[in-house]
């Protein structure tokens, strides 16, 4: 039995039953229809392959007809039925054109036959090809979601097999099915898993291959979804596979418009057509999932820009709030120290300046890091001695050192004498790493700063080492960065940088210099900054 839909018009009661029982005989469904009225009912309800048409007819247009009826046959083929005498130049254009054929009267059986196989192949291959080029439209245009292509191919794919309901299934990351496209809505989104041994779809996907079902419910290796809501239990289900042979989905269709069965002639047109659109398909839900990917990183993006704005407001806020009451504080503290004080209230005094002189150092940090990230400080060189600026930087912490008991070595180079930079940072500098080193030695352990001229590097090169736990290599460039707490996991304390060494390192860089840490767990670490030759004088 045929799939396709012949539709006879006549007004000659004769021609349309010898027309009817031939084509019956050779397993085509044939209407038929003797006026416009009859003709626009037979086009309202019904998927015409092919008319065939008595030229003499005069009522009305097929063209008009089908207007009237809202339908889009393109191409539609068509058979005249002519008399001999009609037969000129402009008839054998057309027939040329592939769009309508001529048989002449009287007309042989062989030749109706052989006409109509003709046309309907014809027929099939132009549908085909403008299925394709609809889907080809449809899948690359850019107004469509994802989700509105994949429906518009669906409906493309059963119009050209004439079944009225389908769906088409997606696999996802993990391989299960998804409906991604359904003529019944309520089916898009239901998943199925690889698991699911009642699915027909599982089944196309586990082996690879067709499935015709001629009644699904009565089948008993399936269960079809209570939802799916079909008129007919006739199935076909086709794998939808990429150009390496994975199956990448399902197509699914069912309720064949002329009531039918599904042949081996609709998974034929339907799996060709399927494998010239996989890669459409494949690019389109790709582009999908980058472009939804690209939107929740933009989003993630804009959060991480409204908390940084956020954290930096409050840093502006911190600063600019804390600074002038610890500037009363410290200068308070500082005429007590002029004060007669026993031994104990003078260590309580020196705790409560070491503790300002912290903060006020988080403070500035703060401060001088926002700056030189917007690139809004500015660098004053001056020239001071190299040996009286550790010095100063050592006494200003002598509590600390006295506190843990530490043992500080200064290593001068006697080719330097003084240095050209801005005092005030590379003070801050030494300071920061001074610190540091103190924190995390033991107690009574060694601290040494070294300054030494190289002349082949023509550089000056300043060492703080220390011998206190050291710094486990994974975690030697993380200091650096600003805000970086990392757990060293195999001690009480934490590596906890805050601000100091990011500020050391944007400093250090302002001045075209570098700084690193060189550093093993258990041996303590060495803190190395460097700074070019431009900014070192009085060279002996």
């Amino acid at each position: 039995m045929s799939t396709h839909t012949i539709l006879c018009i006549n007004d000659e009661e004769e021609v349309i039953k010898d027309l009817s029982r031939i084509l019956s005989e050779e397993g085509y469904y044939t209407l038929t229809a003797s006026n416009g009225e009859e003709i626009l009912d037979k086009f309202k309800g019904n998927s015409i392959n092919l008319v065939i048409f008595n030229q003499e007819m005069k009522e009305t247009s097929i063209k008009e007809l089908l207007e009237k009826a809202g339908k889009s046959y393109s191409p539609l083929m068509c058979i005249f039925l002519i008399d001999k005498e009609g037969v000129d130049e402009r008839i054998i254009a057309e027939n040329e054109n592939g769009m309508y054929w001529f048989l002449a009267k009287p007309w042989m059986r062989e030749d109706l036959i052989s006409t109509i196989r003709h046309a309907l192949r014809y027929g099939d291959l132009l549908s085909q090809n403008e299925a394709l080029r609809e889907s080809v439209n449809v899948l690359a245009a850019k107004d469509f979601t994802f989700e509105e292509k994949v429906q518009k191919t669906l409906t493309i794919s059963l119009t050209l097999i004439g079944a009225e309901k389908g769906s088409i299934m997606l696999r996802d990351k993990q391989g299960d099915l998804i409906v991604k496209a359904a003529s019944n809505k309520k089916l898009i989104g239901i998943k199925k898993c690889l698991e699911d041994e009642k699915s027909a779809s599982v089944w196309v996907v586990k082996n690879g291959k067709s499935l015709f079902v001629g009644n699904i419910k009565e089948d008993p290796r399936f269960k079809p979804s209570e939802e799916s809501l079909y008129k007919t239990n006739n199935f076909l289900c086709i794998p939808i596979k990429n150009e390496k042979g994975a199956v990448v989905g399902v197509f699914n269709a069912t309720d064949k418009r002329d009531g039918g069965a599904f042949t081996k002639e609709d998974e034929d047109i339907l799996s060709l057509y399927i494998s010239k659109i996989v890669i459409l398909i494949e690019n389109a839900q790709l582009k999908e999932e980058l472009e939804g990917e690209k939107g929740r990183l933009k989003s993630k993006n804009e959060d991480l820009l409204t908390l940084e704005q956020m954290r930096d407001d409050l840093i502006n806020m911190i600063i600019h709030d804390l600074k002038g009451p610890l500037g009363e504080i410290m200068a308070n503290l500082d005429l007590l120290s002029y004060a007669q004080l026993g031994s104990e209230h003078k260590e309580c005094l020196d705790t409560a300046i070491q503790g300002s002189e912290s903060l006020l150092r988080m403070i500035l940090n703060l401060l001088d890091v926002r700056r030189m990230e917007e690139g809004k400080l500015e660098l004053h060189y001056e020239t001071f001695d190299v040996g009286e600026i550790i010095e100063e930087v050592v006494r200003r912490l002598k509590t600390l050192i006295k506190q843990k008991e530490i043992d500080i070595k200064v290593v001068l180079d006697e080719t330097v004498s003084t240095w050209t930079a801005d005092r005030s940072l590379i003070e801050r500098v030494l300071n920061n790493l001074l610190i540091n080193a103190i924190e995390y030695c033991y107690r009574g352990g060694k601290v040494e700063i070294i300054s030494r001229y190289h002349h082949e590097e023509k550089q000056l090169r300043v060492e703080v080492n220390d011998n206190g736990k050291g710094i486990p290599k994974e975690f030697q460039q993380k200091i650096f960065e600003r805000f970086t707490q990392v757990d060293s996991g195999y001690a009480e304390r934490r590596y906890s940088t805050g601000l100091g060494l990011a500020f050391c390192k944007m400093a250090v860089e302002a001045h075209q210099g570098k700084i690193w840490v060189e550093s093993e767990v258990g041996k303590g670490s060495t803190f190395i900054f460097l700074l070019p030759l431009s900014h070192l004088i009085d060279l002996t």
